[in-house]
């Protein structure tokens, strides 16, 4: 028969000196009660509806920006291929990549040479790529937010000349929204020189102005 020593029990082998090994006494283990399992669920559902509403605003935050990001690359590109070029070039926002279409900017958009193309055949400086002419980037599209143009002469068009200034010198806001509305629309500024500025609140009533002075407005 075995003894005991703090809990574990040890008893002889069959030899000529006797000899012990070592036998861990089992323990049951205990689940989590009904009672713990319904503390745990009341304390997650706590956690998310506290930290969901951060993270939807952060989400939305980081794609608004996304596409702003995108926005000024954009106009940057444009504005440079078109002095290197000599040459005026476009962006139009498209829903196919096959041609321009439409006023909504987050369906993409196609900057190309605006010059009617090596045969003539189409109209120089319209803002609507005819196929002819050179195509040299595409912009994909930001589902999630809205970009509209507004003050340029055309809402479906921004082109930059040979020396890099906006066409007709009429400068222009591009605003990108969300679902959280003005208050948190970003806007970029196009001025005459066609270099681009970040829209600022500079009147304190929460929202961004326009290059007219205006505040941004989201559809």
């Amino acid at each position: 028969m075995g003894r005991y020593v703090n809990g574990m029990e040890f008893y002889p082998l069959s030899s000529s000196r006797p000899r012990f090994r070592f036998v861990p006494i089992r323990r049951a283990t205990r689940g989590f009660t009904l009672i713990e399992l319904m503390v745990v669920l009341i304390l997650v559902a706590i956690l998310l509806g506290v930290s969901g509403p951060s993270f939807q605003n952060s989400l939305q935050r980081n794609r608004q920006q996304s596409a702003f990001n995108d926005v000024v690359t954009a106009m940057a590109f444009a504005r440079a291929e078109a002095v290197v070029r000599n040459d005026i070039v476009a962006i139009c926002p498209t829903v196919d990549t096959t041609s321009c279409s439409g006023a909504n900017w987050e369906t993409g958009w196609l900057i190309f040479v605006d010059n009617g193309g090596p045969a003539a055949g189409g109209t120089p400086s319209d803002g609507l790529w005819n196929g002819d002419e050179e195509l040299l980037r595409i912009g994909s599209g930001h589902p999630n937010v809205t970009i509209r143009t507004i003050n340029f002469p055309s809402l479906t068009s921004v082109a930059f000349t040979d020396s890099g200034r906006v066409f007709q010198n009429i400068p222009g806001t591009v605003t990108v929204c969300d679902g959280r509305g003005a208050g948190d629309a970003r806007g970029l500024i196009v001025g005459v020189s066609g270099q681009g500025r970040l829209a600022v609140d500079t009147d304190a009533n929460g929202v961004a102005e326009d290059n007219a002075g205006n505040s941004l407005e989201c559809p």
